[in-house]
């Protein structure tokens, strides 16, 4: 017991002592812990069950969960690799190694104990804040009360619990295997020549040109996730080898060019970046690769939150959209009166059109029309919408006559027939359209596969019978219009005409309202925005940790170097202003390439954003420039604060 007690004392000294270490680790890993406590609480509530809210909480505590793991013991690592020295002068001094093992778990466990304690604490504290904000993103005009989840509470003990035995198991191989001498020796491995490794460096740029290459490639929203993953593990493993050779091989080729070489700044700054890349590389890399990972899930649902009410507008064109089905134009204007008299309130906006939507096969403008619908693309592959010439001219704001058996087309592929011929009907292309009206091709296939031909004629109703066959086509015909109702009221004639209109009679058709989708539309956007939150929050710690424990590892570092300058001649004005030029330079590296990175990546990621309904590129910039704006500037300040730990630590006497 009394042994028990004092390998705790000592652990708990040693923490103490190293406090510029353990002290971010354990805000870090208590920050983790309270982020997994939370989400998986949100995610286990019963009363969140909300289709995409529910989904997306529960992939993203996995997320969390699984980069806790990476985390946690990349950061658990780099702390005991700062402790060897330490370990090792137990060992002289006549510990054995079980009994430095005893004094590792005993860490572990206080380190376990601390983040445990805290992050279930502030979790709690904080688990209604972000309730509400989850609410509030989502527009959820309810309440619900959040009650504490024991089972999230025993499942972030257990999860942690495992993540810190790895971890001192990690130590506890490395003690292990290490010789005492090794240990005490092992601050100062890193200074042998650092040597070019060309096919690395070869390798690293064709990735990342590979990576940026696929980038630029993708042209639709069904490429972007293809091509998306592949194109982000290039660039990673590109930034990896640019980083850790690359960055050496430039420094030799400069240190190769006598004339630059040999003078005094180039000199000492060359000299000691070519030490500071070999052992700082692996950290930039990830500071540059988890910098990209805060801007993309930052701006990507960012973006799309903002983009609702735009996607909205598109998808509806206006706020109610009813379309029924006719076999007549009477029929329609019957319909259309019985709407407007149901509507009651003044609409405002008002559009109407027919359409006629059939299936072809064919090719270069002579096309056979397809009866049974119900197949694919094995007995189709073009689709013919039929519009009146009369709508086109009040959207596009135009005046154009037709001839019976004239239409003006548009086509989605390259193509320029002078007539189109369905059977045994021909029609003369009056016009072949390089564009169509938004708000009459909405209904614009996104497949590749699929040729869209938007048809304009006198009759539509005519041409879909001879198209057919029949006599008797049925047409959509649809009516739009804005309203001046509240979104509630809005919802609720929505739903009348539904069940009123076309469910207790013969009439075929639908209604949708803007009001209806809205609810859906921020729900996902809204639970995006908040694990984008979440994600990007967790990203940002972990490389805020990064570089406090780089500018710490380089400060213990530099402090010989520090001296052995000074003793050398270079006063201290010069030795901290080629310092300054180094840190400086390794330190916004990573910064920089993010953002080139980004530059890259930002087509894809738009073509992405296509996938979720986003077309807006000005908005998706915006939101981009603004968050890379705002991280630079977090950057800056993580900067500022950690140069000062920095420069405390060289400008301390050594204590060799």
């Amino acid at each position: 017991m009394r042994r028990l007690r004092l390998y705790f004392r000592l652990a708990w000294t040693n923490i103490k002592a190293n406090y510029r270490l353990y002290v971010p680790y354990l805000l870090a890993s208590t920050g983790m812990v309270m982020m997994f406590y939370i989400i998986l609480m949100l995610a286990k509530d019963p009363s969140i069950n909300m289709g995409y809210l529910s989904a997306v909480l529960s992939f993203g505590s996995m997320v969390v969960g699984l980069f806790a793991v990476a985390f946690i013991l990349y950061i658990n690592s780099f702390l005991m690799k700062q402790r060897t020295r330490e370990f090792g002068l137990y060992n002289i001094l006549g510990m054995e190694k079980p009994q430095i093992a005893c004094i590792v778990l005993a860490e572990a466990l206080l380190s376990y104990l601390i983040a445990m304690a805290g992050g279930i604490v502030l979790g709690t504290l904080f688990s209604k804040l972000v309730q509400l904000l989850l609410l509030r993103l989502i527009r959820f005009g309810g309440d619900i009360v959040m009650t504490l989840n024991a089972s999230a509470a025993l499942d972030t003990m257990l999860l942690f619990g495992i993540i810190y035995f790895l971890a001192f198991l990690s130590t506890l191989n490395k003690v292990r295997k290490s010789r005492p001498v090794d240990m005490l020796t092992s601050a100062s491995a890193g200074e042998q020549e650092p040597k070019a490794k060309w096919i690395m460096s070869i390798i690293g740029l064709l990735t990342l040109l590979a990576g940026y290459f696929l980038s630029q490639y993708v042209q639709s929203p069904v490429e972007a996730f293809l091509w998306f993953f592949i194109a982000v593990a290039l660039v990673m493993v590109g930034t990896y080898c640019l980083f850790t050779t690359g960055s050496i091989a430039v420094l030799k080729l400069m240190q190769k060019n006598k004339q630059f070489y040999y003078k005094k700044n180039h000199f000492i700054n060359v000299s000691g970046m070519m030490y500071r890349m070999q052992q700082n590389a692996k950290g930039l890399a990830q500071i540059c690769i988890l910098s990209c990972m805060v801007l993309v899930t930052i701006s990507m649902t960012v973006s799309l939150y903002a983009g609702v009410e735009g996607m909205l507008k598109q998808r509806h064109g206006r706020e109610m959209d009813i379309t029924y089905y006719v076999s007549s134009s009477s029929q329609a204007d019957s319909v259309r009166s019985e709407i407007l008299s149901q509507a009651g309130n003044p609409i405002e906006n008002e559009l109407h059109y027919y359409s006629a939507k059939e299936q072809l096969q064919g090719d270069n403008g002579i096309y056979t029309w397809i009866s049974d619908q119900s197949n694919g693309l094995d007995s189709w592959n073009t689709v013919l919408f039929i519009y009146s010439i009369d709508d086109y001219n009040t959207i596009a704001d135009q005046n154009v006559t037709l001839q019976d058996n004239e239409i003006l087309l548009y086509s989605s592929r390259d193509d320029n027939p002078d007539t189109l011929q369905i059977g045994t009907h021909s029609y003369q292309i009056k016009e072949l359209l390089k564009s169509y009206p938004a708000e009459l091709g909405s209904q614009l296939y996104s497949s590749d596969s699929v040729r869209v031909l938007y048809a304009y004629c006198n009759d539509p109703f005519a041409m879909a019978s001879q198209v057919e066959g029949t006599d008797s086509p049925v047409l959509a015909y649809t009516e739009r219009f804005d309203t001046t109702l509240s979104d509630e009221d809005q919802s609720r004639l929505c739903n009348s005409f539904n069940t009123e209109l076309f469910g207790g009679t013969e009439l075929d058709g639908h209604a949708e309202c803007i009001a209806n989708d809205r609810t859906d539309f921020y729900q996902m956007a809204g639970s995006y925005l908040f694990i984008g939150i979440f994600l990007g929050g967790i990203f940002l710690i972990a490389t805020v940790l990064i570089i406090y424990y780089k500018q710490v590892s380089e400060g213990y570092e530099d402090r010989h170097r520090y001296r052995i300058l000074q003793q050398v001649g270079l006063s201290r004005q010069e030795v901290r202003k080629s310092i300054n030029s180094q840190v400086l330079t390794v330190f916004f590296l990573p910064l920089v390439v993010a953002l080139l990175h980004i530059l890259f990546a930002f087509h894809m990621v738009y073509e992405l954003m296509g996938a979720f309904g986003l077309s807006d590129s000005a908005l998706f910039f915006k939101c981009m420039f603004l968050t890379a704006a705002v991280f630079a500037l977090i950057y800056a300040l993580v900067y500022w604060i950690t140069s000062r730990v920095y420069y405390h630590i060289i400008e301390q006497p050594s204590a060799n």
